[in-house]
């Protein structure tokens, strides 16, 4: 099963519902490994009566740019790794 915001890989999750009138419950569900969106039956519905639209994530983000060149010696970078 693949995402429907990110296309990752879904896996199923145990959540513990805490809302529950008749105290806390445990309920099965899907959990993207990516953005962590969760899918559940009872929640997809609840998003289509209030019409809540899945959030879309664009496939590659722009990584930053880094100009600035940082010059170090031996030492110095033991120091940064210790």
């Amino acid at each position: 099963m693949s995402c429907s915001r990110c296309k990752g890989c879904m896996i199923e999750d145990y959540l513990l519902d805490m809302e529950d009138s008749s105290g806390p419950m445990w309920l099965k569900a899907w959990r993207c490994m990516n953005c962590g969106n969760v899918f559940d039956t009872v929640l997809e519905r609840n998003r289509q009566t209030q019409g809540v639209k899945p959030i879309s994530i664009p496939s590659e983000l722009p990584l930053p740019i880094h100009d600035e060149v940082i010059h170090a010696s031996s030492e110095e970078m033991n120091l940064l790794v210790a």
